[in-house]
């Protein structure tokens, strides 16, 4: 009977190492996951105020348009995608007067700079040069094809991410820069389709798409002292929500059958110590095999996903469950024959106090990394 008294101390500093264990996961959630200002580069994309821009009195307005026929392939894994689709541009007379000073090519005025893999990348156009309108401006037209990077993916709620997919228009030649002959891009036609219906990527759903001003500016003179010039560009951006019910079925819920295959062997029997000590061993080596799986579709990341969050508690669990199953498994073996059932009573109710605190821990660091 005297080993059965030590159960309680013995138990109790059992749950404060347990408890003490999950805060200090729950804690680190805030402290571990970066913030902005942590982020020490500086982003040289910027919002543009066309209007005001458009002010300054050698402001040539210059309208662009995008057309999106096709997006496909996506991979997470090297941050990139293939899209398909159109883009134009209608500029008035004063920049056809600069192009023919500069002897400029109309393909030449304007590129995609997200665009990855040249030799696998199609631009071309009806004809070489633009074509004149009624209304005196020229106006012209490209087809493209190619590989486009992601210059921004956010994947702190993964597998549950709303994923931005650009195409990225500027004007390239240093006399287009807004220090020099001052072009500025401006919308085309907000009423206009941005997308069309092959616009969607298996496994996402497609929740908007915008075209937005940006000024680019590289932060470099390319070693001619020209200074920090400045380029007007446009931005067709498009948003892709991922499945709710596919991610929840693919990744989130193979994750919650081991745990609650884990949480439920504290229910066996306590004089089964043999078996219960299989159970969270095995269960560790098949989280890490899903794991390894999940990871494998994503890049290397600074910060952990959402899911990463929920693999790390289930790995927690597993241990303690595990060590758990030590000290019954010792308790059971120590205790003189008559104090056996005795035991196995004491054994139990850990067992579900453990329970119990495990699963609403579980939620709770859910409902963390879903919020930090």
């Amino acid at each position: 009977m005297a080993k059965l008294f030590n159960l309680r101390p013995i138990t109790g500093l059992w749950l404060a190492c347990f408890l003490g264990g999950l805060l200090v996961l729950l804690a680190s959630l805030t402290d571990i996951l970066p913030t902005d200002a942590d982020q020490t580069y500086q982003h040289r994309y910027e919002p543009a105020n066309t209007a005001e821009l458009l002010q300054a009195p050698n402001a040539i307005p210059v309208k662009e348009g995008g057309y999106i026929e096709n997006y496909h392939d996506l991979s997470l894994e090297n941050r990139r995608f293939v899209a398909e689709g159109y883009y134009w541009v209608e500029w008035p007379q004063a920049l056809q007067d600069v192009i023919e000073q500069q002897d400029l090519k109309p393909i030449d005025l304007f590129e995609i700079t997200n665009q990855v893999d040249d030799w696998d990348s199609k631009f071309r156009s009806t004809s070489d040069t633009a074509t004149k309108l009624p209304n005196g401006n020229f106006y012209y037209q490209v087809r493209f094809s190619g590989n486009f990077y992601i210059p921004d993916l956010e994947l702190k709620h993964s597998p549950f991410e709303t994923l931005v997919l650009p195409i990225i228009i500027e004007t390239q030649d240093d006399a287009l820069a807004l220090e020099n002959a001052n072009v500025v891009l401006t919308k085309d036609n907000a009423k206009d389709s941005l997308v069309g219906s092959y616009g969607e990527i298996d496994g996402y759903k497609l929740v908007s798409s915008t075209m937005e001003p940006m000024i680019h500016s590289y932060g470099t003179s390319w070693g001619l002292d020209k200074g920090d010039l400045r380029y007007s560009a446009m931005e067709i951006e498009s948003r892709l929500k991922s499945s709710v019910v596919a991610s929840l079925v693919i990744w989130v819920l193979p994750v919650l059958i081991v745990v609650g295959i884990v949480l439920l062997a504290p229910s066996l029997a306590g004089e089964l110590g043999d078996i219960r000590l299989a159970i969270p061993s095995t269960g560790m080596l098949t989280l890490i095999f899903l794991q390894q799986t999940y990871r494998s579709e994503l890049p290397a990341l600074d910060y952990l996903t959402f899911l990463d969050w929920i693999y790390a508690c289930a790995y927690l669990i597993s241990i303690l469950t595990f060590l758990l199953f030590v000290w019954s498994t010792n308790i059971y073996q120590n205790a003189a024959e008559h104090d056996k059932p005795l035991a196995v009573e004491r054994i139990n109710k850990v067992d579900t106090i453990f329970q119990l605190c495990t699963v609403a821990c579980l939620v709770l660091a859910a409902g963390l990394a879903w919020g930090a």
